[in-house]
């Protein structure tokens, strides 16, 4: 029977073997699957301008700065670029890296590139074939576009500056070499032995900087400009055309611009700066750099400047660019910085605010942002926040902030109670000297009636308009004395937030809502009011009440969202929800926040935003009214613990819906890497069994936001997400051929029809072709030949083993058993016997020595102050010492002796034959000898006792009591000091029959 199965389960395996050879080219598994159906698709966007944002002075911008901590090969920038695939390239001396808004990929001298020296001056665009020419040291010159270079001639000195202009002729600026024209093979040379530095076309001309002054190339002359000045027969560095194809000229003295046949000096307050590059960006606003005092922007906001005094990486200027999303880039010779408009602004102590720490905002009727924080009362206009209602000496800690019917403003504080302010002064309107319970007033509310209700840290205040105060606490039903948020709901009620839960007054009564028990909820930190429901920000998460049923219900961590408390909810112009906490400010759709709540089990999808968008800060200010608010020009404030931030959801919405290029950056095999062409075929080698693809959506306003779409055409007909992963791996793929797209999009945005794409073709591994198949088939029939062959042969040395093996598995069992039986009754530690085995005999000869007359006698041992052996010297030692003692009185004992562990420090050793005097005897002669024992070996200044109480059967109706009274005289002889041995019957009673 054995052979019958052995034999079917090698057929069965056979059969199994080519069925799944037949069936690999049916299926493969992909890593990472995340299945989706098709989504919203859009086109790209032809024009760049529909996603502009408006224009705001350049402290607004957002800094960021990379150098060689970052990857970048060299900290000078000598040039930038962006090539039409989205990505920046910097040149450096070390080098040009290309930087996906991630990492920077580093390409030098070598065979690859065709380039002498690493040393790169200069990067430009052909706007007609896009391709990047890239020159530098040693007079080198190379053209990029997509992964393939070409090296060009090299120059006989190092190249400043590489162009390409619209006839087809390279232009190329020269170190001490003046400036060559190469057109179909032929070089001509201009200004010999001058410097120059930059060349721009402009229609019919071109345009040459150099160190001999401003030179123009017109009808196959070099001469300078027929009308000019000194300043520009000098040093001049960088040209650029502004939106009127003006040209402008930066020079040692200045930067100038062309005018009337002439060039007038653009700021007479730029006379003395020596300008190393110019740009003009999208709006016409010109950017120049200077050697070293910084950057200077040309704008409506008149002449701004940034240097390194307010985070400029250094005050040397070397290069400039604007990118597709229109951010700024600036080579310095410190590193490389950019310059963009984050999602978030911060309204901070240097525009203005008069401190920080901003705790509560109020959008009033009068158009203006009005802004508390711990130093004073703000308002908010025209770019700055002016402070209001000054106080001399201790400022006034603002709180909390309620418009009043009147035009005024309500101010709760910290220390100084409620006051007014009018437009003009602030004022007190109460604090605790005129009836309030305390002067730290967190939330305020004016109702129609002109009634004002004041939530403090003691309680809350009920003011009508005729000035008479009323008072509610806990005890009117209130459900906490520290009031944090007031509002009051579409029927009228008055809700109070608290930080021991919260309740809405109605008609005269407080009802308290059961959040704690339902939600483990405490703090209710804010309100939003809405026709119908009450959304609250708890510290649990979003609650929403329904006013109509009374229904709860909440969505927090277990729905996905990255934290519990939560401190303001402010729903925007798109019906998004802008939710504040201690970690920033997330963005989250209603849609997303009801489909939670109705299925709790669904995760909801939510963009937090934090210090990389902008804020100065991600702690977000809440437990005081209002700490979010949408003001009247629909932008989304929030007080943080470094400013107020501001965020427009439109300007969201527009980078949103920006269309991001992307590109396939590598197709890798198991762990060989492969270069990606986009559009080409990557053949795969059979051997291999994992492709990977790696690929970056080349946006930089939010890069580490970028999500991604992919699919693997042959494989998979749908759209698979892939969240913000860059990377995605399938294993064991079928052979055939497939074509890999990926697409990207930032969050909430609409996702394009297409993206990149590559081909690949998986070889058919060698058990998956024809051959290899009919050689299977042709070895199974062949198996099947020898099985039947040898089917008897193998079912009588089957049954053989099978015997042999019984038997040495019934040898093995009886071992084990008795290994089991030995550990059943020993102590790990010592090897002597354990409590179970001792048990056993001193039953046993209990009822023996009954039986027979016989005396009988037990010995109870224990180690005196063993617990502080174990603190003092470690448990190791501890254990050290039971085996030392176990050896010291196995030597001592006679050998009808039964010496067992009891347990821990305690043993027991049992004397058939032998009354108490006897035993103790014996105990005598144990404690001596552990006495005396040296423990050094140990542990130094190591001493050790026992103490010992001893039992006979005498007075001992059966075997637990005689334990009973050995276990007394032990505690006797511990009770007297230990280190001793004390009996029964000799001590213990006699002790009992003292007065």
């Amino acid at each position: 029977m054995r052979f019958t199965f052995i034999s079917m389960t090698l057929i069965f395996s056979i059969f199994t073997f080519v069925f799944l050879t037949l069936a690999a080219s049916l299926q493969a598994v992909e890593q990472i699957p995340t299945s989706s159906p098709g989504s919203e698709v859009a086109p790209v966007f032809a024009n760049a301008a529909v996603n502009v944002p408006e224009n705001v002075p350049l402290s607004h911008y957002f800094a960021e700065t990379w150098d060689t901590r970052d990857g970048l090969p060299h900290n000078s920038i000598n040039a930038l670029a962006q090539t039409p695939d989205g990505y920046i390239w910097a040149g450096t001396w070390e080098g040009v890296a290309r930087f996906n808004g991630r990492k920077f990929t580093l390409f030098t001298r070598g065979e690859e590139t065709g380039l002498p020296d690493s040393g790169i001056r200069s990067l430009s665009l052909d706007s007609q074939t896009h391709e990047l020419y890239v020159a530098g040291s040693r007079g080198g010159v190379s053209s990029v576009k997509g992964n393939f270079w070409q090296a060009l001639p090299a120059a006989a000195y190092m190249i400043n500056f590489a162009l390409r202009v619209s006839d087809g002729a390279l232009w190329l600026a020269l170190e001490d070499g003046g400036v060559v024209r190469r057109y179909q093979g032929q070089d001509l040379h201009f200004l010999t032995g001058a410097s120059t530095y930059h060349v721009l076309e402009q229609g019919d001309k071109v345009w040459v900087a150099s160190s001999d002054g401003l030179y123009v190339y017109q009808n196959g002359q070099m001469q300078r400009p027929e009308t000019t000045n000194n300043a520009l027969n000098g040093m001049t560095y960088k040209l650029a055309l502004d939106h009127n194809q003006r040209l402008l000229v930066g020079a040692e003295q200045g930067i100038w611009r062309e005018e009337n046949r002439g060039f007038k000096l653009l700021d007479k307050a730029l006379k003395h700066e020596s300008v190393s590059a110019v740009m003009v960006d999208y709006r016409g606003d010109i950017w120049f750099g200077t050697i070293n005092h910084g950057l200077f922007r040309y704008s409506e906001f008149g002449l701004e400047k940034l240097d390194a005094n307010v985070g400029l990486p250094s005050n040397r200027i070397l290069s400039l660019l604007e990118d597709q999303e229109r951010s700024i880039w600036i080579g310095t010779n410190a590193g490389l910085f950019r310059l963009r408009q984050a999602p978030f602004t911060t309204l901070s102590h240097s525009r203005g605010l008069s401190g920080d720490y901003v705790r509560t905002l109020l959008s009033h009727s009068d158009g203006y942002l009005y802004l508390g924080t711990s130093n004073g009362l703000n308002r908010y206009q025209n770019g700055r926040a002016t402070p209001l209602g000054q106080r001399p000496g201790a400022p006034i800690s603002v709180l909390s902030l309620t418009s009043a019917s009147d035009g005024g403003i309500y101010v709760g504080t910290y220390t100084d109670g409620l006051m007014y302010f009018d437009g003009r002064k602030l004022t007190s309107y109460l604090n605790r000297d005129t009836g309030l319970p305390s002067n730290e007033v967190r939330a305020v509310l004016e109702q129609d009636d002109g009634g004002v209700w004041i939530g403090t840290a003691g309680g809350l205040v009920h003011r009508d308009r005729h000035g008479q105060l009323q008072f509610f606490t806990d005890e009117d039903g209130l459900p906490g004395n520290f009031i944090m948020a007031l509002s009051e709901d579409y029927k009228g009620r008055i809700w109070v937030g608290t930080g021991v839960g919260l309740g809405y007054f109605e008609q005269g009564q407080f009802y308290r809502l059961s959040l704690d028990e339902q939600f483990d909820t405490e703090y209710a930190f804010g309100f939003l009011m809405e026709p119908g429901q009450v959304w609250m920000a708890t510290d649990r998460g979003l609650v929403r009440y329904n006013g109509e049923t009374g229904q709860l219900q909440k969505v927090g961590k277990e729905q996905g969202l990255p934290v519990d408390k939560l401190f303001a909810v402010v729903v925007d112009e798109f019906d998004y929800f802008w939710l504040s906490s201690n970690r920033g400010v997330m963005r989250v759709s209603r849609a997303s926040i009801i489909a939670s709540m109705e299925q709790p089990a669904r995760q909801m999808e939510y963009t937090l935003f934090d210090q990389g968008d902008g804020m100065l800060s991600s702690q977000a200010n809440g437990g005081s009214q209002y700490p979010a608010i949408l003001h009247n020009d629909n932008n989304v404030w929030v007080a943080t613990a470094r400013g107020a931030v501001m965020v427009d959801p439109n300007k969201l919405t527009r980078m949103a819906n920006m269309a991001l290029p992307v590109s396939i950056e590598a197709v890798q095999f198991d762990s060989h890497p492969q270069q990606a062409y986009q559009n080409t075929v990557v053949d795969v080698p059979p051997e291999h069994n994992r492709i990977s693809f790696t690929y970056a959506g080349l946006g930089y306003v939010m890069t580490e936001r970028i999500e991604y779409q992919t699919r693997l055409l042959g494989y998979e007909q749908h759209w698979v997400d892939r969240g913000n992963l860059h990377i995605t791996e399938y294993t064991n793929l079928p052979p055939g051929s497939y074509r890999f797209e990926v697409r990207a999009r930032y969050p909430y945005g609409i996702w394009q029809a297409s993206g990149a794409a590559v081909e690949i073709k998986v070889a058919p591994k060698v058990w998956q072709t024809l051959g290899f198949k009919i050689f299977v088939v042709a070895l199974l029939l062949l198996l099947l030949l020898l099985v039947y062959r040898l089917r008897f042969y193998h079912l009588k040395r089957s049954e053989a083993r099978l015997k042999k093996r019984v038997k040495e598995q019934t040898q093995v069992l009886a071992k084990q058993a008795q290994a089991f039986e030995h550990q059943a009754t020993h102590d790990q530690l010592t090897g002597i016997a354990n409590r179970r085995a001792f048990d056993q005999w001193l039953v046993v000869h209990f009822v023996q020595a009954q039986r027979d007359g016989q005396p009988l006698s037990l010995l109870l041992l224990d180690i005196d102050h063993f617990k502080q052996i174990n603190d003092h010297y470690s448990h190791l030692v501890g254990d050290q010492v039971i085996a030392t003692v176990v050896q010291i009185i196995a030597r001592c004992l006679p050998p009808q002796a039964l010496f067992a562990r009891w347990g821990g420090e305690e043993f027991t050793i049992l004397f058939p034959g032998l009354d108490e005097d006897g035993a103790l005897c014996w105990a005598q002669r144990i404690r001596h000898q552990i006495a005396s024992y040296d423990y050094s070996v140990l542990a130094r200044g190591l001493q050790v006792s026992v103490s010992i109480g001893a039992a006979d059967i005498d007075c001992a109706v059966n075997a637990d009591r005689l334990l009973s009274h050995a276990d007394k005289a032990l505690y006797l002889a511990k009770e007297q000091g230990r280190n001793r041995c004390l009996g029964h019957r000799r001590d213990y009673l006699l002790c009992e029959e003292l007065p």
